[in-house]
């Protein structure tokens, strides 16, 4: 493995953590405000592990590159729903 790869399989680790940190360290809030935040850095997770996938799939099982951004763009576009859900339903909670 190159020393590039080995840095971006690093910075994409490190997206994930800091993905999982801001959802455990996310304030306290009840209702559907809390509920909408939850999704929306569920969304966040999915993002960072996206990028993580495709380092993997790209540098330890070595997936032909066609299909390893077809697949990273699945998973981000999926990342995206969450985080628009999340959204919504944050919207939702300041309207009521």
């Amino acid at each position: 493995m190159e020393i590039l790869q080995l840095i971006a399989l690093g910075l994409d680790v490190l997206l994930v953590a800091a993905a999982i940190m801001a959802y455990l360290t996310r304030p306290r809030i009840g209702g559907e405000l809390a509920r909408g935040l939850g999704i929306l850095l569920v969304g966040v997770m999915i993002l960072g592990l996206a990028h993580l996938l495709e380092s993997i799939l790209f540098v330890v099982i070595n997936v032909g590159l066609y299909v390893n951004e077809v697949v990273h763009r699945l998973f981000v576009g999926f990342g995206f729903v969450w985080v628009i859900v999340g959204f919504v339903t944050m919207n939702r909670a300041f309207r009521e």
